[in-house]
């Protein structure tokens, strides 16, 4: 994984339930369910969105708690999954685009994000309508002035 980042990662006891079998809808409720968000984010305001490592997992970087999830192999002993490219290479995916796009019509006003890949930046989410939860690997900020 890019930055050996999932080796700097702190062994965590308890980290909640893991290892979930993923939940595919068939077509006919998948489509009900984008019609009915779509109309949500039609009627939406204020949309904020918070986003975790599910985010990016079709970017090629590991999850936490998928079946094949960082802790989730940790509680099982097993060694540690591998990006399949580093987060320098990662590309933001289809779900970082479509922010954009709500972004850029003005409905998404804002993105929380727990992941430090630096996608939500590279895929032209604006700095002011972002929160990096954990920072970003990328990114540094000097302790006297506080720059990036």
């Amino acid at each position: 994984m890019s930055l050996g980042y999932a080796e700097k990662l702190s062994y965590i006891e308890d980290v909640g339930e893991v290892g979930m079998k993923e939940h595919f809808d068939p077509p006919r409720v998948l489509h009900q369910k984008i019609e009915r968000l779509g109309m949500m984010l039609r009627k939406s305001k204020h949309l904020v969105v918070f986003t975790g490592a599910g985010i990016s997992t079709s970017c090629g970087i590991p999850d936490f708690r998928g079946p094949k999830g960082i802790w989730t192999l940790q509680r099982d002993g097993k060694a540690l999954p591998q990006a399949s490219l580093p987060f320098h290479r990662a590309m933001p995916g289809m779900t970082h685009m479509a922010l954009v796009e709500l972004e850029k019509a003005g409905i998404l006003k804002f993105v929380i994000s727990q992941n430090v890949d630096g996608l939500h930046l590279r895929s032209g989410i604006p700095r002011e309508k972002l929160s990096e939860l954990h920072g970003n690997s990328f990114m540094e900020t000097c302790p006297s002035c506080g720059a990036e």
